[in-house]
């Protein structure tokens, strides 16, 4: 660094640039007065460098100076050139490209600057080729960070991200973002069919999806607010423990992953006739209440890593294909009865549950389908031929058991 130090200083002297560097001293050069003193005339002598040197210093100051991990300009000229290396593959194979809220923000403030696209000498850096690429792009990760960014006071967080100058999105995701500096997503909310966001701290489904109004609920926000091509949303790893107005603001949404987050409760879903998976797995559910009217027509559904204890409120899902219900707190194989008049089921888990290590419980809970017992996957495995023999057996005598049983009932009759 001290090698760069002087052939930086080599290069401002080339260049006929005679800005005195601040003294230093011998003795004395920790004390705090003198540190805070010579930080600000270190301040001031690099200011007077770059407004000398106008907006477009040498790439040797600027990389010196960290410029492009910070300065909008550089930062965005960085990007550009990152976009066109990169950009056309990413379109091309369909994958997310990555961007910062910082870079968001730097769009925009760059777009009101009375400034030439080009305001560099290499082309590769146009910005027109920047706003090209975001009115195009199909999918973005947006990465945020409350970290701030080496050599330097700022946090990427901390900005107001409008996302105006994105045209054609349809795959949004959010990771560590502060979901508070959302203030414009109108356009991404006419194309979007893929909406996630992750480890955001997150509370109410209501704080995503009217971001950027001050109404909190459909009602006074109006069909404005509606996302009409949204059909999946996954807001796992999050705080949520909310989840309203999903009827109304997102009529089409077919997939739903609240996992992860702190819903103690089942929120009515039957709004949302197209909703097919649904997913509550590592919440704090612990009772909850029998689900037809709330989860309609849904085919895929997890609630694994909860604390339910028992199966009889998923006992009316009848379009149910697939059941996660690993991880809880079922104890008694005879909870399974609760399943077995479901028609479709072909796929269940029960696996983690206090239930799963007591003897024999995989015949005995197959059993209970009766001659669907050999076409259903429990715990991701078929019966096998010595369980299929088992299972004859079991309910063979289940059989008689309740022939003798309707005998005894017919001959007290008489």
């Amino acid at each position: 660094m001290l090698l760069l130090f002087f052939v930086f200083l080599l290069f401002l002297f080339v260049i006929g640039i005679n800005v005195i560097l601040p003294p230093k001293k011998l003795l004395g050069n920790k004390d705090p007065e003198f540190v805070e003193k010579r930080r600000e005339l270190l301040d001031t002598y690099l200011r007077q460098i770059i407004q000398l040197l106008g907006r477009n210093p040498p790439p040797e100051l600027a990389i010196f100076l960290n410029l492009y991990d910070y300065e909008i300009l550089f930062v965005l000229r960085k990007l550009a050139l990152d976009i066109f290396e990169r950009g056309e593959g990413f379109m091309e194979h369909g994958d997310s490209f990555p961007i910062s809220p910082y870079q968001i923000y730097g769009i925009k403030v760059r777009m009101k600057m009375a400034l030439p696209p080009l305001d560099s000498t290499d082309k590769r850096e146009d910005f027109s080729h920047l706003i090209d690429f975001c009115t195009n792009v199909k999918k973005i990760d947006v990465i945020g960070s409350n970290i701030p960014i080496p050599k330097s006071t700022i946090i990427p967080n901390h900005f107001p991200m409008d996302f105006s100058p994105f045209k054609s999105l349809t795959g949004l995701t959010f990771k560590l973002i502060n979901i508070t500096r959302l203030t414009e997503v109108s356009s991404v909310r006419l194309t979007l069919r893929r909406l996630s966001v992750h480890n955001s701290h997150l509370e109410s489904t209501s704080q995503l999806l009217l971001c950027d109004t001050l109404y909190k609920t459909y009602d006074e926000a109006g069909p404005s607010h509606i996302w009409p091509h949204l059909d999946s949303l996954n807001l796992s790893n999050n705080l949520l423990h909310s989840v309203s107005d999903l009827g109304n603001l997102v009529p089409n949404l077919r997939h739903l992953d609240l996992s992860f987050n702190q819903l103690s409760e089942i929120f009515d879903l039957t709004a949302l006739p197209y909703l097919e998976q649904v997913s509550y797995a590592g919440n704090v559910l612990f009772q909850i209440h029998p689900l037809p009217l709330s989860f309609g027509n849904i085919r895929v559904l997890d609630f694994s890593r909860n604390q339910l204890e028992t199966l009889e409120p998923f006992s009316k899902l009848y379009s149910l294909v697939f059941l996660n219900l690993s991880c809880n707190r079922l104890v008694d194989v005879e909870e399974v009865a609760h399943l077995s008049q479901l028609p479709c089921l072909d796929h269940l888990s029960l696996t983690g549950n206090p239930v799963a290590s007591s003897l024999d419980y995989r015949v005995r809970a197959l059993a209970y389908f009766g001659p669907r017992a050999m076409e259903l996957a429990l715990d991701n495995e078929k019966a096998s031929l010595t369980e299929i023999d088992q299972i004859s057996i079991l309910q063979a005598i289940q059989k008689a058991r309740n022939t003798m049983s309707h005998s005894n009932y017919h001959h007290r009759q008489y």
